[in-house]
């Protein structure tokens, strides 16, 4: 077998091993949170976790990809780039846990002083996640086993706390400290394990002008990130102004069991991008051939996973979370055919920084949002959950997919996402024929 491939099998191996103890211990901190909280209780978890998740591109700038290229193309400069990169999204943390502080000093969109201070401690945990680009360092050099080791042990840790937390009564407040700690400590893990592998980050090495640039070029990133994550989080978010808590913990489960799939198509494209880098400079037929089969792929596990879904949807949150949670299958059942189109979209980010073609990632995510947004607010009021479900599911549907034909560098891919999406006709041609 090629070394090159062995050793991407490895890494994808540890990545896809991680995230299943992680789905799988999300999943069962979900179910005893959603038990112990009750809708209303675990829809207020859910909203506070969305406002987070919404700054969240405030502290990437745009940078973890770009970061995982130029460390694979310029690996003589790997200090350089370790502390500039850190030292930006420390910055951007900062500015977004500084909105987040101001949200919950004002109250405004909350319920009261408990929610003000679970914001707070939320906030200013999420300043540790700027040492997550680290995990880039690992990505470029194909080494996800540390990165693995590391995050597994801590959220296994905290796992068992949330656990035992929700099953003695614990108040929404020390159950959103135990994710604040949760944030802060993988936050830290990562600076050491950076700092055994290769050395403490050399701040000295920081350059602002170097900075500046990967800035620049992660400009367009920035405000794809802050698109993508208003169509992921803001149904939460509209569905707790519009309707109720409850229905933000029914909507939330149902989220739960549709996203926690994802992490399949994630942990393929990164362990695959450096090799596509490198195979795009060597040899173009055969990146283009890597390209089509790689996303064949993921339509075709996508695929499989939302007809499953859909099947068991009901008995799954039945038996999973209980009758009170009921009417989240029919949420679920729509929500995870977005799956069909994010798996592909996973590959596509990737496709973008490689073509350098990073201000598309921003119109077609600002379409998935305006779309998201107004299909929420037209929605949600009809169906409620369902309404936002659907409006999930098209804006993906635009965003992921029909956004790239709109130009003429993008139509290539577009085209890649065609055959991929024919394939249940191609293939049953070629059967019946």
């Amino acid at each position: 077998m090629n070394p090159m491939l062995t050793k991407v099998l490895t890494n994808t191996s540890w990545l896809a091993s991680e995230k299943v103890v992680a789905m799988a211990s999300s999943l069962l901190v979900a179910l005893v949170l959603a038990r112990s909280l009750n809708p209303a209780g675990y829809g207020s978890l859910s909203y506070l976790l969305a406002i987070i998740a919404l700054v969240g591109p405030l502290t990437s700038l745009g940078l973890n990809a770009i970061i995982t290229r130029e460390l694979v193309n310029t690996p003589q400069r790997q200090h350089a780039i370790m502390a500039t990169a850190s030292g930006f999204r420390l910055a951007g943390a900062a500015f977004g846990t500084l909105i987040c502080l101001l949200l919950a000093l004002t109250g405004w969109g909350l319920a009261g002083p408990a929610d003000q201070w679970a914001l707070a401690m939320l906030a200013l945990a999420n300043l540790f996640s700027a040492f997550q680009v680290i995990e880039f360092w690992f990505q470029a050099h194909v080494a996800a086993k540390a990165v693995a080791h590391m995050r597994l042990t801590i959220i296994v840790i905290f796992s068992l706390a949330k656990i035992a937390a929700a099953l003695s009564g614990a108040s929404l407040l020390l159950l959103c400290s135990l994710f604040a700690l949760e944030m802060a400590f993988i936050g830290a893990g990562f600076l050491l394990i950076y700092r055994r592998a290769a050395g403490a980050i050399q701040w000295r090495a920081l350059d602002v002008s170097y900075g500046w640039q990967l800035l620049k070029q992660g400009f367009w990133l920035v405000l794809s990130g802050v698109a993508a994550v208003i169509y992921l989080k803001v149904d939460q978010v509209m569905l707790a102004q519009m309707v109720s808590r409850e229905a933000v913990g029914v909507y939330a489960v149902a989220a739960r069991l549709s996203e926690v799939w994802y992490f399949f198509a994630t942990a393929i494209a990164i362990s695959l991008f450096p090799a596509l880098l490198k195979l795009r400079q060597n040899n173009a037929q055969r990146y283009q051939q890597r390209l089509q089969q790689i996303c064949d792929v993921l339509f075709i596990v996508a695929l499989l996973l939302a007809i499953g879904i859909s099947v068991i949807a009901t008995p799954m949150v039945s038996i999973l979370f209980g009758k009170e949670y009921q009417a989240a299958a029919a949420i679920l059942t729509i929500h995870i055919w977005a799956s069909v189109f994010i798996y592909m979209r996973a590959l596509v980010s990737k496709w973008l920084i490689a073509e350098n073609l990073l201000a598309f990632s921003l119109l077609s995510h600002g379409i998935g949002a305006i779309v998201n947004i107004a299909a929420n607010w037209y929605l949600i009021p009809l169906y409620g959950g369902v309404g936002a479900a659907w409006a999930t599911v098209l804006s993906y549907l635009l965003a992921s997919y029909l956004a790239f034909w709109l130009a003429a560098s993008t139509r290539p891919i577009a085209l890649v996402m065609t055959k991929s999406l024919l394939l249940p006709v191609t293939l049953g041609y070629r059967y019946w024929r």
